[in-house]
C-alpha cells in the first residue's frame, strides 16, 4: 500500500493535491474545515448519518483472528486491530 502511494505522489508530484486520511477526519474534525478550504468550498456544518453496525472488539467479528493479529504483529497496522473505536 504504501508504494502504491508513494508511486501516485510521485506521479502526481505537480499537481495540486491534499493528503488526508480517514482517521484524520474522524479524530479531528476541523481537518475538514482544511478539506473545505483545498476545494474552495464555503464552510458548512457538515453531518452524516453513518451508523457504527458493530460493537466490541474486533476479535469477535473477525472469524481468522489468530491468522490476522499473527500477520499484522509488528506493523504498522497493528494498532487498528486494538483501536477503541470500532
Amino acid at each position: 500500500m504504501e508504494l502504491a502511494a508513494a508511486k501516485a505522489l510521485e506521479y502526481f508530484h505537480s499537481t495540486r493535491h491534499i493528503i488526508l486520511y480517514y482517521e484524520d477526519l474522524v479524530s479531528n474534525h476541523t481537518k475538514l474545515v482544511d478539506v473545505e478550504d483545498f476545494l474552495g468550498l464555503p464552510h458548512m456544518k457538515l453531518t452524516s448519518r453513518q451508523m457504527k453496525i458493530h460493537k466490541g472488539p474486533l476479535r469477535e467479528h473477525i472469524r481468522n483472528w489468530d491468522d490476522i493479529n499473527k500477520m499484522l504483529k509488528g506493523t504498522a497496522y497493528q494498532s487498528f486491530l486494538y483501536a477503541d473505536d470500532y
